[in-house]
């Protein structure tokens, strides 16, 4: 799946959040929102193609307050998943 239609799908709010990603974005105090305005303004910075747990990008974006967060998407099953999301550390 391109990442165009990722982002399509996200925006459509077709999508899986995973118990991680919701762990994540809580210690990380980082709302809904702000992970998809970090998709839909982001670039995916890694694939991985051949994962056995499932294709998955990796995606740099930046919100609306210019704070830059990662976010990994599996694709393993018909609707992307947000596998985890985390601040990177410089």
């Amino acid at each position: 799946m391109d990442f165009k239609k990722i982002q399509g799908l996200i925006s459509k709010k077709d999508y899986l959040f995973s118990e991680h990603a919701d762990e994540e974005r809580i210690n990380d105090k980082l709302t809904v929102n702000e992970i998809e305005e970090a998709i839909f303004s982001g670039s995916v910075i890694k694939e991985r193609l051949d994962d056995p747990r499932g294709e998955s990008r990796l995606i740099a974006g930046k919100t609306k307050t210019n704070k830059l967060i990662h976010v990994v998407i599996g694709l393993r099953f018909k609707k992307p998943v947000i596998v985890t999301v985390y601040i990177p550390n410089d």
